[in-house]
């Protein structure tokens, strides 16, 4: 099997990694990084931390790729997945199958531009990783990986699964994937955003006086608009999964304060918590503070010029 990995940051290259190291599968990553490019060419990938490893693995920009693939593993920042589905149209064919494990939520609707819905897997994962520098990725969690086919296409999804669980990444085939999705956006809604404003590590965040009533009034806004739009959500379980996440990410700054504090970047704030925004005006539904969440963000981006 053909798999490309289009993003080939530190997830990209962590799935990439896996992939090519434990299973028959060839894999190529596809980045604009040229340094990161070059150095993968040159002196292979090199993995650290929970796993310490360096192995051969061919890396491209999307315009020198040019055989069919069989699997494209998205991988991108969510702002730039149209454009990247443009710069990959030449790479798919009516029998890719196409596996999304980004950030956020809303991607069904650019990828249905792209191609078939029987075509698309959604999926989310909560491995955790980082760049150490071009060439150079750190892996500093092991999770899993929940996938589903929501075209209905549910033989070539468990297929993606497989492959992925061959390949050590710990994944199952989940016929409700969307509320998986739902729940890690809610823990990225109260935590990415919030420690990216405040400029600290979610520990930080959650051992100030005012967090309880953040995050509950955040998840309020998450849960009647994800029970509007179809998905059972439980208060009470969602906030136990934040708190359970909260304390083992303690350490951690998230990925959109290296985005935005670190790297002046832009961020995925509207797939995240602006998402929650589109989908409240759907139903009708306020949502004050994801609204207010998501306007200083972007203000922040505007202040720090992220580009």
């Amino acid at each position: 099997m053909l798999v490309y990995i289009a993003g080939s940051g530190a997830m990209g290259c962590t799935i990439g990694y896996h992939i090519q190291k434990n299973t028959e599968s060839e894999v190529i990553l596809l980045d604009y990084w040229q340094e990161h490019i070059d150095q993968i060419n040159k002196n292979g990938l090199e993995v650290t931390e929970k796993i310490e490893d360096r192995i051969e693995i061919q890396a491209l920009k999307p315009p020198q790729a040019s055989r069919k693939a069989d699997l494209i593993i998205v991988m991108t920042k969510s702002m730039k997945l149209d454009s990247m589905m443009q710069d990959i149209a030449h790479l798919t064919s009516e029998k890719t199958q196409i596996l999304c494990l980004l950030n956020g939520m809303g991607h069904e609707t650019i990828f249905k531009k792209h191609v078939n819905l029987d075509q698309i897997n959604m999926g989310v994962t909560v491995w955790a990783a980082g760049i150490n520098g071009p060439g150079s990725i750190n892996i500093s969690g092991i999770g899993s990986i929940d996938v589903q086919n929501i075209g209905g296409n549910e033989e070539e999804g468990r297929k993606v699964a497989d492959l992925l669980d061959d390949a050590k990444l710990y994944t199952k085939y989940d016929s409700n994937v969307m509320h998986a999705i739902w729940r890690k956006v809610m823990v990225n809604g109260t935590m990415n955003s919030t420690s990216a404003l405040l400029e600290c590590k979610i520990g930080e965040f959650f051992s100030t006086d005012d967090h309880k009533k953040i995050v509950d009034d955040l998840v309020n806004e998450f849960v009647e608009v994800g029970n509007a739009d179809g998905i059972e959500l439980d208060k009470k379980e969602m906030l136990d999964y934040i708190y359970q996440t909260s304390e083992s990410a303690k350490d951690h700054y998230p990925s959109m304060y290296q985005d935005l504090v670190k790297n002046h970047k832009k961020t995925e704030i509207d797939f995240i918590n602006g998402a929650v925004v589109e989908k409240g005006k759907k139903h009708n539904i306020s949502t004050p503070y994801n609204d207010l969440i998501t306007q200083l963000v972007h203000a922040k981006e505007e202040l720090q010029k992220a580009e």
